[in-house]
């Protein structure tokens, strides 16, 4: 077929523009075939990968739990057979005889009782007698309590320390009893190799990276993070460079790391023969998807070339031409369409110009409707902006029915509100001349369309001609439409509408009068609740200066017995009435430290008694921060005793005198240094002051638990408190840093908190130089 041009200039296409469809069509087919089914391949393989990963690190970690419950269990066997008493007595009845005989009955005991050796500790946690001689004069860790037990493991075997248990004594001299245990029961649990396959392995590493069972030096990343005290598991290199599916975690009991592993050799082998498969099955579906594609692209392409050329003749003005396709399928039915399409588009072009006078008409009406729509809408509008404007109810009601008058051109509009007892209607605001004219007050029984629209809790309309008998006739009120105030499921009230035009109240109509009804409504309900929260707000501002007042009377009248308390209580401590058993100076110790953190907490709240109410004065004065930090580190060094934190000062040397009150600034220091030694257990403190920018900053940093992000916004707020690791709350009332805040604030200076869980928190004030 050779190709023509048409009228209009457009191109039918030969038959050397035939193949375009068919090729994006097997194109298309191929891609939707093979794109799938690669994705799907890919996803199996993967997903079968992942679960065997899943399942074999499951694996581990059950392996890993039972080795950690094995050694625990070997653990408290060893200590149980420490704690024997008839081992205790006979180590005690050897104390009293030569060296030789106390080192040969340690030496008999443990072999007796399967330790590699037993051993007396001093008080100080010095070995003084073990059978063997070189362990004496040892350091080893000694248990918290009388009823625990301390562990302390090492596995190189060139220190000769191995994994030494200790416990409690009963004796004055040699208090602890050590014992050194024999590294076989834990080599034992080690090498133990069920579920672990051929290339599966479990070992223990000390904090120096030597290993158990391989006695020698390892590293790799799972024991870095096991010895930095973490717990894992997943992929990497073990410590022979082999990747490995392992699992990994800290076990504080020994102070060791547990690290079981398997090879990802042998873990995936199954997976490879699965991927082989899948990829041999996606290229048998590609080929078997072009074969298919090829026939049913050569049968729907043929069909679409004849509708095209047809198409572009139609294009080119020849609206005679029909297509003869005499198929059932999808372009059977398109055929059959662009027929009727041709024949509908041919008499729709002889009778083109009634059509377009009948769309203006049309237009025309739309654009009516619009315009008053828009005046509808602007109506609405400006009830909305008074419903949020106007607060008295009363100015409210005049306003908008003014506005539905003047807007919507309608001769009367009313509103009325429900009476006291809610059972009736009272005429609230009214615009225009009614007709017929309801009355000031509408029962609830009253069969008119303001007595229904109240009694239904829906729009009523009537249409009506209704003469009027007093005056005149100037006019007639034939339409009336009564819309319900509503909020929710109650009526507050009624709007009442008339027009004197018949039919004047369409569903448009009806549609916004209801919601500018549902407007004032809300708006009502606004202005009575404004009311109440007007007055709500009047009677907690009572209940605030009641509470300020109640505070600080409360807190005068028990500041002077409580002193009176830590008075009596310093005096007995003093022993000046006489001695004092240890179990009363405990509870005199207990008394008056409670009394102090009593006492304290009441301070507080007279401080922020006295700032709410205007009354808190600083003293200013020149102030040496120098000598003001040195003395409040010397007082707060005793809140670190017992504590392994160090506390270091920083201060600039030319460090300046500023102007304030040495009293206020400093229980800020104090309150600062007292939470960072209550929320650091080691590490240091460091105090630091230097000059910047017209001011002096004076910090106070420490390496303690630190603060969550959640917190820090809410920590200078009153009666707010963070959380500690356990969850619970530090003690305290949560006023420390709220008045440190407001007492540098009255400095004119500013305090801020820079915090990383874990890591420790800074908090800095600044204070102000004298220009």
């Amino acid at each position: 077929m050779e190709a023509f041009q048409g009228a209009a200039g457009l191109e039918v296409p030969g038959v050397g523009m035939r193949g375009g469809l068919g090729r994006t069509i097997l194109t298309a087919f191929l891609v939707l075939a093979i794109v799938p089914l690669s994705v799907v391949s890919w996803y199996a393989s993967t997903r079968h990968r992942q679960n065997i990963q899943e399942e074999v690190t499951g694996k581990l970690v059950t392996i890993a739990a039972l080795k950690e419950a094995q050694i625990t269990r070997w653990l408290e066997e060893q200590s149980v057979t420490l704690d024997d008493p008839e081992l205790q007595d006979a180590v005690l009845h050897a104390a009293g005889t030569s060296p030789e005989e106390i080192r040969s009955l340690l030496t008999t005991l443990a072999s007796q009782k399967g330790f590699e050796d037993l051993a007396l500790v001093g008080p100080q946690g010095r070995v003084e007698w073990a059978g063997d001689a070189t362990w004496e004069n040892a350091a080893v860790i000694l248990p918290l309590n009388p009823d625990s037990f301390a562990l302390q493991a090492s596995l190189n075997p060139s220190r000769g320390e191995g994994i030494v248990l200790v416990r409690p004594l009963d004796s004055a001299r040699w208090p602890y009893i050590a014992a050194r245990l024999t590294g076989e029961g834990l080599v034992h649990i080690l090498e133990e190799r069920a579920g672990l396959g051929h290339t599966g392995e479990a070992y223990l590493v000390d904090r120096w990276g030597f290993a158990c069972p391989q006695n020698r030096r390892i590293t790799s990343p799972a024991i870095v993070a096991a010895l930095s005290e973490q717990s894992g598991q997943g992929l990497y290199e073990n410590y022979a460079g082999t990747p490995v599916i392992g699992v990994y975690r800290w076990l504080p009991a020994l102070g060791l790391a547990l690290v079981v592993e398997q090879t990802q050799e042998e873990a995936f082998a199954g997976n490879e023969a699965v991927t082989t498969a899948v990829i041999a099955a996606t290229l048998g579906v590609a080929i078997a998807t072009a074969a298919i594609a090829a026939v049913v692209t050569r049968q729907i392409t043929r069909p679409v070339v004849r509708l095209t050329e047809s198409a572009l003749r139609i294009a080119a003005g020849d609206l005679s031409q029909r297509v003869d396709v005499a198929s059932r399928d999808e372009i059977g039915i398109l055929a059959r369409v662009f027929n009727q399409m041709a024949t509908e588009l041919e008499a729709l072009y002889n009778d083109l110009e009634a059509k377009v006078a009948e769309r203006t008409r049309l237009l025309q009406q739309a654009n009516y409707q619009i315009q008053r729509r828009a005046i509808q809408l602007q109506a609405s509008l400006e009830v909305g902006q008074a419903v949020t404007s106007i607060l008295d109810p009363d100015a409210l009601l005049d306003h908008v029915v003014r506005v539905v008058r003047d807007c919507f051109y309608y001769s009367y509009v009313a509103l009325y509100t429900t009476d006291e007892s809610g059972d009736g209607l009272v005429l609230r605001a009214s615009a225009g001349e009614a007709d017929p004219f309801h009355g000031a007050r509408v029962t609830g029984e009253s069969p008119g369309t303001v007595g229904r629209a109240f009694r239904d809790g829906r729009a009523v309309l009537e249409s009506r001609p209704v003469s009027i008998k007093v005056g005149p006739p100037l006019s007639y009120a034939r339409a009336e439409a009564a819309l319900p105030l509503r909020l929710g499921d109650r009526v507050l009230g009624v709007m009442d509408v008339q027009s004197t035009q018949p039919e004047a109240f369409d569903q448009d109509d009806v549609s916004v009068l209801q919601n500018v009804a549902n407007q004032v409504a809300i708006a009502l309900e606004n202005a009575r609740a404004y009311a109440l929260e007007r007055e709500a707000a009047e009677r907690l501002r009572e209940l605030d200066r009641s509470k300020r007042r109640f505070l600080a009377n409360m807190s005068h009248e028990l500041r002077t017995p409580l002193t009176n308390i830590i008075g009596f209580a310093r005096l007995m401590l003093k022993e000046i009435d006489g001695p004092l058993t240890d179990q009363q100076r405990h509870d005199l110790e207990i008394i008056y430290h409670n009394g102090e953190h009593l006492l304290g907490l009441i301070n507080d709240l007279l401080d922020i008694s006295q700032i709410e109410a205007g009354l808190m004065e600083l003293e200013f004065r020149e102030v040496d921060l120098g000598d003001l930090i040195r003395s409040v580190m010397a007082t707060a060094s005793a809140l670190l005793r017992g504590k392994p934190v160090v506390m270091r000062e920083v201060i600039a040397p030319d460090l300046p005198r500023v102007r304030a009150d040495p009293a206020r600034i400093r229980q800020v220091l104090l309150r600062i240094l007292a939470n960072a030694a209550k929320f650091t257990d080691q590490g240091t403190i460091t105090v630091r002051a230097w000059p910047v920018d017209g001011e002096v900053r004076i910090s106070v940093s420490d390496t303690g638990m630190g603060i969550a992000p959640e917190y820090l916004e809410r920590i200078f707020e009153r009666f707010e408190q963070g959380i500690t690791e356990n969850g619970r709350r530090p003690d305290g009332a949560g006023l420390g840093l709220a008045l440190s805040k407001e007492f540098v604030e009255m400095h004119g200076g500013r305090i801020w908190v820079e915090s990383e869980v874990g890591k420790g928190s800074t908090f800095t004030f600044t204070l102000p130089l004298q220009s």
